[in-house]
């Protein structure tokens, strides 16, 4: 299936709620994550209005005018109904399909978080142990909201594609991940039309999944995340050493594409700090402006990028929109 090529951002911190990401919602409370802020006093109203102005139509004008065609939009089980403690965001999604239309920009709906936790971290909205792995009907409930979400937003023409899931902690058990990957498929084929893709995650195990959805009638697209600055050792090394890494990533993206298209769902200019303690502060936005160039002349070999993420409450490297706003990021396209 030919379409343009996605230049992305994620909506990250919108309808999934970090912490790190918009500190002020969480001040005055203990809560680390979305179960425990929902918990707090005064929640729903703070959260209906961050919900309200994080994310506006002012920023979809943005996004166009500067190249930005596609959003991967994170969200929840409980998106399109109140599951306790956590309140639907239907009507923000709604919002968002119709104005992602309006400035003709794509969208991935992402199931970042699943009922369990697929990973233990807060962006699945609870953190602790990674149940959805060794509980059936947890697993069970997200192909129904999976095949629920299909069905609402299956007749928008931006409607890009649908992810299963989102970085899923596989550890040992890669055999449950696939399974459900075969399940979500066969769930969602009768009802997706041929323009919108069924995405998985590669569990940060590419080779092990690659593939996996073999004889397909309906497209596939695997989801990579690229973030060097989390690789052991990482901070013992030079800003050349990040560059090798990607020239091994630009060879692993080649192979993993003649399975499967690929997207780089997320990644970011983030380095690790030992690498600006090398040289001046008045040069460290040079040097996030070398990384990021370097990184997107080998992500458009595929057939989309998504940074991570749009923006956040306070300006940095992860925040695509201050980083352009600030001329770290420079965006010219071939086509």
């Amino acid at each position: 299936m030919e379409s343009p090529k996605l230049r992305g951002v994620n909506l990250g911190g919108w309808l999934v709620i970090e912490k790190w990401m918009t500190p002020t919602l969480f001040a005055g409370t203990s809560a680390e994550d979305e179960y425990t802020f929902m918990q707090t006093e005064g929640a729903a109203a703070k959260l209906s209005h961050h919900r309200d102005s994080f994310i506006t139509e002012s920023d979809f004008k943005w996004m166009s005018k500067h190249g930005i065609n596609a959003v991967r939009i994170p969200v929840g089980y409980w998106v399109l109904s109140d599951t306790a403690p956590f309140i639907s965001a239907v009507t923000h999604l709604d919002w968002a399909m119709k104005t992602a239309l309006a400035h003709n920009i794509q969208v991935i709906i992402d199931l970042h978080a699943l009922q369990g936790s697929q990973n233990g971290f807060d962006h699945s909205a609870k953190i602790g142990p990674a149940e959805w792995f060794n509980n059936s009907e947890y697993r069970q409930s997200s192909l129904d909201v999976l095949e629920m979400i299909a069905k609402r937003y299956k007749d928008y023409k931006n409607f890009w594609g649908l992810q299963i899931i989102n970085e899923p902690k596989v550890g040992i058990l890669h055999l449950t991940l696939r399974r459900f990957y075969k399940d979500a498929y066969a769930r969602l084929t009768p009802i997706l039309h041929t323009h919108t893709r069924i995405i998985f995650s590669d569990a940060f195990s590419p080779r092990l999944f690659s593939g996996i959805l073999k004889h397909r009638t309906h497209p596939v697209v695997m989801d990579v995340h690229l973030y060097h600055m989390t690789k052991l050792f990482a901070q013992f090394f030079s800003l050349d050493w990040y560059y090798r890494v990607l020239q091994r990533r630009k060879k692993l993206l080649t192979r993993l594409s003649r399975s499967q298209p690929v997207i780089i769902g997320e990644w970011s200019g983030a380095l690790r700090q030992t690498a600006y303690d090398r040289i001046p502060q008045p040069r460290h936005d040079e040097l996030t402006k070398d990384y990021i160039a370097h990184q997107l002349s080998i992500y458009e070999d595929v057939i989309g990028w998504f940074y991570w993420n749009y923006k956040t409450e306070k300006p940095g490297v992860w925040s695509f929109k201050s980083q352009v706003d600030d001329g770290v990021i420079n965006l010219h396209y071939t086509d």
